[in-house]
């Protein structure tokens, strides 16, 4: 189902549809005239847009899906490897046609066609299962690269118990299936990911990396509570280790502060607010 097309000139709309209905280009090579007169066009507006013929006309289409395909492909380049450059052109126009970009940033293109293929992905079961889950993770170096938080100052206030934590602006924490962060980077690599649940902390460091930390299921349960849940100290401990169906006992406490202070040390973990 297509998405509408912009409402206003009928120019802009007939390109549009050119542009992103996938049977556009049959419909404008079996009789362009009558393609623009069904949005509207006069016969001035329909010679001027055709007077250097069918093929030109078209060459917008191309030009748009190759710039906005070479962009996506540059964010998750062995996300598509795997699915194959035929599937992903294909796939592409029917997210051209169904949603399109909506910003006026073509950094953001790649997130929207991700956001969007998704769920087709994974209901597809010829595809590999973990692909879902390696399009994200490559998508995350991009996203958190160009993320406008982060590089909050420290607060200079301890860790207390009662106080939720300020984290960097950055930090986020991704759950995935597959432990698609071990794979190689090859395009050409087609070696699988173990399955198994894995949990990262992804940030940008005090020199602009993107840095991943592969976290424990004690220490993920905890950021789960702290980061994601933004609850004091405390009450997320005690929420993580029933989380866990376990007691909250001294070896977690001590497996908490060594969580914390290490997280300090790389610059993620700003103190109390």
């Amino acid at each position: 189902m297509a998405a509408e097309l912009p409402p206003g000139d009928p120019a802009m709309q007939a390109l549009s549809a050119a542009i992103r209905l996938l049977d556009a280009p049959a419909a404008v090579r079996a009789d362009a005239p009558a393609f623009l007169r069904g949005f509207g066009l006069d016969e001035n507006d329909i010679a001027a847009l055709l007077h250097k013929g069918t093929e030109r006309f078209l060459i917008y289409r191309t030009l748009v899906h190759n710039r906005l395909r070479a962009a996506t492909r540059e964010f998750i380049p062995r996300a598509v490897a795997r699915r194959g450059t035929d599937a992903f052109v294909r796939d592409f126009a029917r997210f051209m046609q169904e949603r399109a970009s909506t910003s006026p940033y073509l950094r953001d293109v790649p997130g929207e066609f991700v956001a969007w293929v998704l769920p087709q992905w994974a209901a597809d079961p010829e595809l590999p299962p973990y692909l879902c889950d390696l399009a994200q993770h490559e998508l995350l170096e991009g996203e958190v690269r160009n993320d406008p938080h982060g590089g909050e100052r420290p607060t200079g206030k301890p860790v207390a118990l009662e106080e939720p934590l300020l984290f960097d602006g950055t930090a986020r924490l991704m759950h995935y299936a597959w432990a698609v962060h071990k794979l190689p980077y090859a395009t050409d690599d087609r070696s699988e990911p173990e399955a198994r649940p894995t949990t990262l902390l992804v940030f940008r460091d005090i020199d602009a990396k993107v840095r991943y930390l592969e976290l424990t299921p004690w220490a993920a349960c905890v950021l789960d509570q702290l980061l994601v849940n933004q609850l004091g100290v405390r009450e997320g401990l005690q929420r993580a280790a029933a989380g866990l169906g376990e007691p909250l006992d001294d070896d977690k406490l001590a497996k908490t502060a060594t969580l914390l202070a290490e997280l300090s040390d790389f610059g993620v973990l700003m103190g109390a607010r």
